[in-house]
Formats: structure tokens, C-alpha cells, sequence
């Protein structure tokens, strides 16, 4: 029985019946009734559209001629208001030439009132109110489309765009935008947190959004904060107001709004913990819509976080293991200690004039730093020798290149240093080692660390060798042009050291 109730409570179409004749109008709307519609007469055309008031009627059926506004009139006054409604007029003129001359105001049917033919009219109505709910559901469904291409733009826009650095900030910052504007909250913040020491609590490890600044650094206990549940226990919370939460902490849950409304989503992705507060809507609450908005946001907020953070921890892994096996080369090689930060500076400058991204220029300065690492692995002898290698100890020597290679591959983060690491000794007529390689077959990076490899040893000299001025050696790279060197990279880094010289190693 309680199946069949609810089956039958469906959503009748509404009508809004007006006529000067007021017997006639409440007679209209009863056959309407009968015929399971929602009926409600007029038969004032000013009172009928004060008493509309915001309401929206699938059909109306208006009479032609009423005193003070024709139905045409009337009906272009319901059609501001309620675009969807279907206008049936009714006229008591045999002639319709009149009334077809009101087609610009979009009607859907004309009835002649003489004779009152209920099945005529039954059936106009029907077919209105069909057309009615046809055009709601485009309408609605035009609106859901524009609402996802808006939200996929603001998915989209959490990422990196062409040639912009993506942050970590600006993914928090976008996120709260995105969020505000889609959902149409007056106040906005998003938190990440992490474990504190004792394992005891959460602390707020960074914030963006609105009062975010002074939350930073903040310690909440395991219990405390709508934003704790949500980031901990992955909860999603709807409520009128977030002091009403049992969770509650003014702490990091305090969103001043003008109005009531509050969400919190949480941003979980590996070891991501966060939490996506929004609040003060202007209906006063925020629907079930909006809720499944800010989900999809801040889960993918928080990929780009997971990602952002692994890279974060893959270059600090980079630049730790880095300096260690820099340090080690520099313990070793008495007579090039410092060489390797030395060649770093120089190249950073020639890829910064070059105006490469960032990513290859960093590239190219951690292949600089560990281009020589594969001398740990020759004899240590040969390191210290103060004269020139025989044939059999220059060979060792020059397998530095592949013993580097050798030493960082199993190490995946540098797997795109081996190339230029393997190739910077390489010369530009093809007469270097290990491969032979020549011209642009040599990998940019080890071209320009090759100019500023062999610019720095010239300025520090060798036992074999004593060091030349920095003009001198400057001399020496625009000789060596278009044989041993890259000829674009010697002009570059002539001028860019005569330019930077003050600023440069000594």
C-alpha cells in the first residue's frame, strides 16, 4: 500500500486559467482538475499576474479580449517571468485572423471559446504542458552542461598550463577560486596537515584561502576540527552553520560569512591529508550539487598536491645524493676540488642565456655537478699524479665517462643525466670519446658543459699545465670553435663571462 501512495504522488502540471468571465474561468479550471492538472483561475488579468508572484506555470490559458490587458499582453508579461510556460489564448471571435496576429508572443495554440469544447481545450493544454516540460528539461540540461564544462575547466585549471611553473600554492590557491565561484560560496579555505611527533594530532602544515596566513604552524588535537575529520576520516559535512558541528574548533573551522552554509571536503591522495572548507551561501545552504563539486575538486586538487609533493621529494633525494657524491669527487681529486661547482655556475649561465626551461636547465646543472663522478672509480693514483698519463692511464682515465654512467644507472632520477653525463667529452668534429659523436648528434647538455668543463680547468691549471687568465682562456674557447666546441656555445659563454665576469668563480 505504502509503494502505491508514493508511486501516485507525482507532479501535476500547472495551469494559470484567465478569463473576464469568472463562471467560465473556475469552469475551465474544474475540467482541468478532473483532468489531472493543477488549475487556478483568474479572472482579472493584474490580480492573475500579482498572484503569480514568482511561481512557474507550465501552461497558461488566456482569454483574447479582457478589459485593462489583452491576453496578449498578459501573456507577454507571464513569458518574462517564466519563459517555459506554453500560452494557449482563447478567443470568442469566429474571425482568427485577429488572434493569429499574436504569434509573437510564442502561442502555442488558439481555441475558439463558442461551443466550449472541453476535449479541445483538454487536449491544447496537454500538448502545452508536454511542450512546457520538453523545454524545462533542455533547459536544464543546457545548465548541467555548462555547469560540468565549468567545472572541467576549473579541474583542468588546477593543473600547470603551457610554459607556467606549477606550485603547490598555486594548485591551493586555484583550488579555492574554483571552488568559491563553482559553488557560489562567499568564503573559501582550504588546509593540509600533517602528523605531528608524537603521533598525537595534526598539525596545519600549510593553508590558502581566506584567514588562512595565521593558521599555519597550528597543532589540533585527535579529536579536534570539522577540517581533522574530514582530512583523517575522509567525511564529507553539510551543515547550516560549522559552530553547530560536534567537531567544531574555531581553531582551523572558523569561516566568517554573511550567510549560513557550510561544507568540508576532504583531500586525500597517498599521503595527502587536507581538507576543503567553504561557506556562506546566498540561498543559505548548500545543495547536493554543490557538495559533489567541491568532491571532485578537492580530489583533484589533491592528486596535484601527491604529485607535486613527490616531486618535491624526488628533487630533494636529487640534491642530496648529489652534493654527497660531489663531495666525495672533491676528497679525492686534490688537484679539482670545487671543480664540479664551478662548471655548474658557469653552465647555468650559457642555459640561461640560451632561455631554456627550466626543467632542462636543471638538468643540465645536475649532469654538470656530476659529470666527473666516475672518476671515484678510476685508480685513485691517477687522481694525484702530477704528470701526463701514459696511453694506458689516460684510457682509465677517459672511462670516467662510462664509469659514471655505470655508477648513477641504477639509480632511476638520474636516468635523464646519463646521456649528457656519457657524451661530455665529446667534440664537435667528432674527434672526442667515448662514441665519437659530432655537431648536434652531442647532446645540448654536455656541449655546454664541455665549453665550461674545459674553460674552468684552463683557469685553474694541472700539474701537467699552469693556469691561464680568464681572457687567455676565453682566446683559447674562440680557437677551439667549430672544432673541439660548439660554436654557438662558445659565443654565448664568451660573452655572457665577459658580461658576468665579477660575479663568476675565481
Amino acid at each position: 500500500m505504502m509503494s502505491t501512495t508514493t508511486a501516485t504522488v507525482v507532479s501535476r502540471p500547472r495551469v494559470l486559467v484567465v478569463d473576464d468571465e469568472p463562471a467560465f474561468a473556475e469552469a475551465v479550471a474544474e475540467l482541468l482538475e478532473e483532468s489531472g492538472f493543477e488549475a487556478r483561475p483568474f479572472s482579472d488579468p493584474v490580480e492573475a499576474l500579482r498572484g503569480t508572484g514568482a511561481d512557474d506555470y507550465d501552461v497558461a490559458l488566456l482569454d483574447l479580449a479582457m478589459p485593462g490587458m489583452s491576453g496578449l499582453d498578459l501573456a507577454e508579461r507571464v513569458r518574462e517571468r517564466s519563459p517555459s510556460t506554453q500560452v494557449v489564448i482563447l478567443t470568442g471571435h469566429s474571425d482568427l485572423d485577429s488572434a493569429r496576429g499574436g504569434l509573437q508572443v510564442g502561442a502555442f495554440d488558439y481555441l475558439l471559446k463558442s461551443g466550449f469544447n472541453a476535449g479541445a481545450i483538454e487536449g491544447a493544454v496537454r500538448g502545452a504542458a508536454e511542450k512546457a516540460r520538453l523545454q524545462r528539461e533542455q533547459a536544464e540540461l543546457t545548465r548541467q552542461v555548462k555547469e560540468a564544462n565549468r567545472l572541467l575547466a576549473a579541474l583542468h585549471g588546477l593543473g600547470a598550463t603551457d610554459g607556467e611553473h606549477r606550485s603547490l600554492r598555486l594548485v591551493l590557491e586555484r583550488l579555492v577560486a574554483s571552488a568559491k565561484e563553482l559553488t557560489g560560496a562567499a568564503f573559501g579555505r582550504v588546509l593540509l596537515f600533517a602528523p605531528t611527533h608524537s603521533g598525537e594530532g595534526l598539525v596545519i602544515e600549510d593553508a590558502a584561502g581566506d584567514g588562512a596566513d595565521p593558521l599555519r604552524g597550528t597543532r589540533l588535537g585527535p579529536a579536534e576540527g570539522i577540517a581533522t575529520l574530514a582530512a583523517d576520516a575522509g567525511e564529507n559535512v553539510r551543515a547550516a552553520q560549522a559552530s553547530s558541528h560536534p567537531r567544531y574548533s574555531h581553531r582551523c573551522d572558523e569561516a566568517p560569512a554573511g550567510n549560513p552554509g557550510f561544507l568540508c571536503v576532504p583531500l586525500r591522495s597517498g599521503p595527502v591529508l587536507g581538507a576543503l572548507s567553504l561557506a556562506g551561501h546566498r540561498q543559505g545552504e548548500f545543495s547536493r550539487d554543490a557538495l559533489t563539486i567541491a568532491q571532485r575538486l578537492a580530489a583533484q586538487a589533491a592528486i596535484q598536491v601527491d604529485n607535486l609533493l613527490s616531486s618535491e621529494r624526488s628533487l630533494n633525494f636529487f640534491t642530496h645524493v648529489s652534493e654527497i657524491l660531489v663531495s666525495i669527487l672533491d676528497s679525492m681529486d686534490v688537484f679539482n676540488r670545487g671543480q664540479a661547482r664551478a662548471v655548474a655556475t658557469y653552465v647555468d649561465m650559457v642555459t640561461r642565456s640560451l632561455g631554456l626551461p627550466d626543467d632542462k636547465r636543471r638538468d643540465i646543472h645536475y649532469a654538470a655537478l656530476l659529470h666527473d663522478i666516475g672518476k671515484t672509480r678510476v685508480p685513485s693514483f691517477l687522481l694525484t699524479a702530477e704528470g701526463l698519463y701514459h696511453s694506458e692511464a689516460r684510457a682509465q682515465m677517459q672511462s670516467h665517462c662510462e664509469l659514471g654512467v655505470e655508477m648513477l644507472k641504477p639509480i632511476t632520477a638520474f636516468a635523464h643525466l646519463l646521456p649528457i653525463i656519457h657524451a661530455h667529452h665529446e667534440r664537435w668534429d667528432g674527434k672526442g670519446y667515448p662514441s665519437g659523436l659530432a655537431g648536434e648528434d652531442i647532446p645540448l647538455g654536455a656541449r655546454v658543459i664541455a665549453v665550461a668543463d674545459a674553460f674552468n680547468a684552463m683557469t685553474h691549471g694541472r700539474p701537467y699545465a699552469p693556469a691561464r687568465t680568464p681572457e687567455e682562456a676565453l682566446l683559447v674557447l674562440e680557437k677551439g670553435s667549430g672544432t673541439q666546441f660548439d660554436p654557438q656555445i662558445v659565443a654565448v659563454f664568451v660573452a655572457e663571462h665577459r658580461r658576468n665576469q665579477e660575479r663568476l668563480p675565481g
